[in-house]
């Protein structure tokens, strides 16, 4: 499995402007494309404005199939990038994983 992790602290004001275009227009866009596994947004519980998304799909292929596509970059990411602050992104392979026991806490 490969991860990708995107740091990108919103400009003040906006973090709600870009929640929005992760929810509505990344989510379901990430959800048509093969290979996809998960996406997970997090806010920082002590900065109000940082912000990181992961990303999880079956192959670094997969991943950077959908990141080089133009639906990608002219619908969300040139849309995101005027609201946020030096976005930085980083990409892991997944060693280990324990996924499962997130989905049945979250569905509890």
């Amino acid at each position: 499995m490969f991860a990708r992790l995107v740091e990108a602290p919103a400009k003040p004001g906006k973090k709600s402007e870009i929640v929005a275009i992760l929810a509505n227009e990344l989510e379901p866009a990430l959800k048509k494309q093969s290979g996809f596994v998960d996406f997970i947004g997090l806010a920082s519980d002590t900065s109000p404005e940082e912000g990181i998304t992961l990303t999880f799909w079956a192959t670094k292929n997969d991943a950077e199939r959908f990141y080089g596509t133009q639906e990608f970059k002219s619908k969300i990411l040139d849309r995101i990038t005027p609201l946020v602050e030096n976005m930085t992104i980083r990409t892991f392979n997944v060693e280990v994983s324990t996924f499962h026991k997130v989905a049945a806490v979250k569905a509890a």
